[in-house]
Formats: structure tokens, sequence, C-alpha cells
């Protein structure tokens, strides 16, 4: 493909990404698997303009309207594309049946790309960087750096059943280079993403895909035989069989989620894993005062995982955060009546947002004087040798340009 059928492919993409709820790994695949003669360079070029261009959208907006251009989706990728030197040719970007015909704007906004002195960074929109926490914002620049990175590609090892070394080893033999983890013992970081049908015949009960930060919050929790777990926000169960996997060989763990789909997706991977120890919960009112610990995973914009899912960031508004914030809220205190004397409330979200984050734990502990914070900071000092870069003892925030992992929140 021309360059310039690149372009126009990658506007009809990002546009149908802007107008839709599907996210735009899956727009770009379904394109792809219909249009099969697309070659692997051109393959990558489209993903990585589309996720590029999907990053920075808000950057390249206040560009454009700063030097009076046109805010137009075309006019967004070309700027891209111009910003990072691919092309300074308008003759290429025009070349090919399938290309982009001219507009008066094209040689203006290459002007104004050759003419700024760094490359366009991505930035949150205004209204969002206002509520970020301020361990965050303290270091907005260098996570706006990591965000053009592609996130790592983590597992996490079923080390109750296998360790690291043997399952490197058959990674190895596949031909699939892989490396441990920073901080996670139980991890291993692909250098390639997988392909999912490839996943299938090579994973069995081996590894779960997870992020290296969804290790580092569960880890956090201290969890150790003997322990009875709910984890009250299951999902699609990932947390749950970590724990399982790495801490409870033997007992029970409970799983409840209000959403019966992601349970029923729960079940299906519990039974193709042939667990046994694993109890979903459809109904939890007989469960008051049971749990050691209650694990929390809320949900949340999302914004700690802008690399993987930039669309998410562009589709969020004020009313869809307002909504969160109260759901977070009541799942925080419904919590509360499953947690045992001495028990412990793990709060976990993959946002970056004061509100959903240490907004939520100041105002749960306005209202329950009868539970005190954990010092996070030493249960990370006892589990792991990276240096934290906060004073901060009653939460921790990752981010990106830490250990590369996505944005995770966790206070207990």
């Amino acid at each position: 493909m021309k360059i310039g059928a690149v372009i126009a492919t990658s506007i009809e993409l990002i546009d149908e990404v802007l107008v839709s709820k599907q996210t735009s790994r899956f727009i770009i695949n379904r394109h792809i698997k219909k249009n099969r003669f697309i070659g692997a360079k051109d393959k990558k070029f489209l993903y990585d303009l589309v996720y590029n261009t999907l990053k920075k959208y808000f950057s390249l907006i206040n560009v454009c309207e700063k030097n009076k251009v046109s805010v137009e989706l075309r006019n967004l990728v070309l700027l891209n594309i111009f910003n990072q030197k691919i092309t300074h040719s308008l003759e290429e970007v025009y070349d090919g049946k399938y290309s982009i015909t001219a507009k008066k704007e094209d040689k203006q906004i290459l002007d104004i790309a050759l003419q700024l002195e760094k490359k366009i960074l991505p930035t949150f929109p205004s209204w969002i960087e206002e509520r970020l926490s301020v361990s965050t914002l303290k270091k907005i620049n260098n996570i706006y750096k990591k965000i053009l990175f592609e996130p790592k590609f983590d597992i996490a090892i079923n080390i109750l059943s296998y360790s690291r070394e043997e399952i490197r080893d058959k990674l190895t033999n596949l031909n699939i280079r892989c490396k441990n983890t920073i901080c996670s013992p139980y991890g291993i970081t692909v250098e390639k993403r997988i392909p999912k049908n490839n996943l299938k015949k090579i994973k069995k009960d081996f590894f779960e895909v997870q992020d290296e930060g969804s290790q580092i919050m569960t880890m956090l929790t201290n969890i150790t035989p003997g322990t009875k777990v709910l984890d009250f926000c299951a999902g699609k169960g990932t947390k749950t069989i970590f724990i399982k996997n790495t801490f409870l060989e033997k007992e029970d763990i409970y799983a409840y989620d209000k959403d019966l789909d992601r349970l029923n997706e729960l079940k299906k991977r519990i039974k193709e894993l042939d667990i046994n120890n694993i109890k979903v919960l459809s109904k939890i009112s007989n469960f008051e005062k049971k749990f050691d610990v209650v694990l929390c995973d809320v949900p949340c914009t999302g914004t700690g995982t802008w690399r993987r899912r930039p669309e998410n960031i562009i589709r969020l508004n004020q009313g869809k955060l307002n909504e969160l914030v109260k759901v977070q809220a009541s799942i925080l205190n419904d919590a509360s009546s499953y947690c045992k004397n001495g028990g412990e409330i793990v709060y976990i979200s993959c946002s970056l947002l004061y509100e959903e984050n240490e907004g939520q734990i100041k105002k749960f502990l306005k209202y329950n004087k009868n539970y005190k914070l954990i010092d996070i900071r030493k249960r990370w000092e006892n589990n792991f040798t990276s240096k934290l870069d906060i004073e901060e003892k009653s939460w921790i925030t990752l981010t990106p340009d830490f250990i590369e992992t996505d944005g995770f929140f966790i206070s207990i």
C-alpha cells in the first residue's frame, strides 16, 4: 500500500472508532480480515498510525485550534504524519489510486508540522488533567511520553503447578522471546504479543494473560494459605484465578459480580481450567462478616489503560465519570458488609483520577470510623526491591513511567 492509501484507511478507521462503541483493536482487526491483501508492514503502519493519532487526539486538536486550522479528522492525521516526519512530501501523500486527494489546508498543515520544534505528545483534555491525583500530576509529562509506547504483554504463571523457568523454556522452544517481569516474581513479559488463536493452543493451565501491574496489586493483599477471600467485583476472574494459582491451592475462593454475563465468562474459564476451589456466587446475602479479605477491583474510567484503549479517553465525559464514582462508592460501602472484624477491604482501580481513587477512600473513611488505612508502603517494601518514588503510606498509584505497567491505584 502507498502511504496515501494507509492515511486514507486510517482516517476511515479512526472515524469509525469515534462514532462506535467498539475498541480500536477490534475495528482494525476486522478491517484487516476483510482485506487480506494488506502486507505485514502495512498492517503495522496502520496499527501505529491509528493508535498514535488516537493517543494524541486532544494534542492535535490543540495545535490545529492554535494555528486556526479546521479541526477535521483528516487534518489531525496529516498533522501527525508530518510531525512524526514519516514524510515531508505532499506528492507522496496524494500518490496512488486509493490515496487522499489534495485540499487547500494541506500545505499549511505541513508548514505547521515543520515549524514545531518537538514531536507532539499525548495529553489528557484539560477537564481530566484537572482531576488527576496529586502524585500523578507531578510526573504527568513523563506519563505522556510513555503513553506512546506499546504496552507490555505480560502473563502470570500458575506458580503452584509450574516454575517460571519451566514456562520460559516452553515459550523459548516455541520461538517466543520473553523475559522475567520487573517486579512480580510470578510473571513473564513476552516480547511480541501472541495472537489469540496461538495463545489458546499453548496456554493450557500454564499461565493467564495479566499485566504486571495487576499482579502487583494482588500481591499487596498479602493473602496467605487459610485466608478467606471474596473477589467482590470478579468480572472475568483474572485476579481470582491469579490468587488461586499463586496463594490458595486448596482453600475456596469466592467470586461475585453484579454483571451475570461477566460471571458466566468466569464460569467458562473455571470449567476450561478444571478449577474446583473457585466458588462463583450469584447471591451473596448469606455471607455477611465472613471474609478476611474483600477485594474490590472496581469499574472505572480506565484512564490508567490509555496505552491499550485510547478511545476510552475520547469517549469519557463528566456524566460518565459521575456515574462511575457513584457505583464505586456503592461497591465500597457494600463490601464492608462482608468484611469480618479484623478483616481488610482492598480497593483497586485502573484509574489515575482523584475522584475515583483517593477521594473515594477519604469519603469512605469519613463515614466508616471503624476502619483504618494499612501502611501499604511497608507492604511494598516487604514484597519488592524496586523503590517507590513517593512517600505516601495510605495508597499507591502505579503509572507507565515507573515499571512500564498500566496505571493502577490501590488502598487497603
